[in-house]
């Protein structure tokens, strides 16, 4: 492509600086081209382009951990990302000039409303079974126990995804049946962590006593409640179908709120304390991979480090 072509690309490596004379060199092989900060592109290959994308991305994660109470100078930002001064003004010219980052009178930088408008975006797009699928097969696989994917509904836990069991003994729920949240794994793993008032709420529903291990006094629940915030897992021991136990854990999304959870549920005759044990160390590091692709926490979050509501 000639250099008049190049020009056209709208692209932010694109867009970063490049001599005439490097450029007219990398367009007719006559060795590399030199984008600047020590860059070198040897015979437009493209990697420095890579390395410019890469560079504008780590300006924008660091100004979204950095910049939530004021906005950062273009030093804090340099030293921040540990990149050289002058390729990280030109990265955040090109992002300012794009709407994804602004500055203030004071030269302060901040995110932009682009970057709000990419994630409404996703948001509208986004397939919590999609991305969760992933996680639940690999779950599936290691723990040979028949895997939920879960969301809260006015008092309810749903089925929105399941892989079943690899055993010859299985449990089979489907997918879109409902259960209390107050008495399955699942959904002790979503009400745990809804407001106080939705909460106090659906202690005041009657309960059936569908096994003899049923909660049923108010007092009872919020303590097994209380525990899940505490332990950041839940535990279903024969309270909703006698001979079924499982165990979940809670995800999270960008903000920290928990909007699904993920489960194993299977006989109680292999669900046993120890086996319990093992099986909900996995099902909170499941639990934690597919909250980080919600952009959530990176581990295990619990009652003392509840987000505020």
């Amino acid at each position: 492509m000639s250099p008049r072509g190049a020009k056209k690309s709208s692209g932010l490596a694109a867009d970063l600086p490049v001599t005439a004379r490097a450029a007219r060199a990398g367009a007719t092989g006559g060795g590399a081209v030199r984008t600047g900060a020590g860059v070198t592109d040897p015979a437009g290959s493209g990697l420095a382009g890579g390395v410019h994308v890469d560079r504008a991305l780590d300006v924008l994660e660091w100004l979204a951990q950095a910049s939530r109470d004021q906005g950062r100078q273009l030093s804090d930002v340099a030293t921040g990302v540990e990149h050289p001064k002058a390729s990280v003004h030109r990265a955040l010219a090109i992002l300012r000039r794009r709407g994804y980052v602004l500055q203030d009178d004071h030269g302060n930088y901040a995110l932009g409303i682009k970057c709000h408008e990419l994630g409404q975006y996703w948001t509208v797009g986004f397939d919590l079974r999609f991305h969760a699928r992933p996680v639940l097969e690999a779950l599936n696989q290691t723990s040979l126990e028949t895997v939920h994917l879960a969301v809260y509904d006015q008092g309810d836990v749903v089925y929105v995804d399941k892989l079943e069991s690899l055993h010859q003994v299985v449990v089979r729920p489907d997918i879109g049946n409902r259960a209390p949240a107050v008495i399955v794994a699942t959904g002790l793993a979503l009400l745990a962590f809804q407001p106080e008032l939705e909460i106090k709420a659906q202690l005041t529903r009657p309960l059936p006593a569908y096994t003899e291990q049923t909660p049923q006094q108010p007092d009872e629940i919020a303590a097994i409640l209380a525990e899940v915030r505490r332990d950041g897992y839940a535990v279903n021991r024969e309270t909703y179908r006698r001979g079924v136990c499982g165990v979940a854990a809670p995800i999270r999304d960008t903000t920290g709120a928990v909007v699904a959870s993920i489960g194993l549920v299977g006989p109680s005759h292999r669900f046993t304390a120890q086996h319990i044990a093992a099986l909900r160390k996995q099902v909170v590091a499941s639990a934690v991979e597919i909250s980080m692709l919600l952009g959530g926490p990176d581990r295990l979050v619990t009652s003392s480090e509840q987000p505020s509501r």
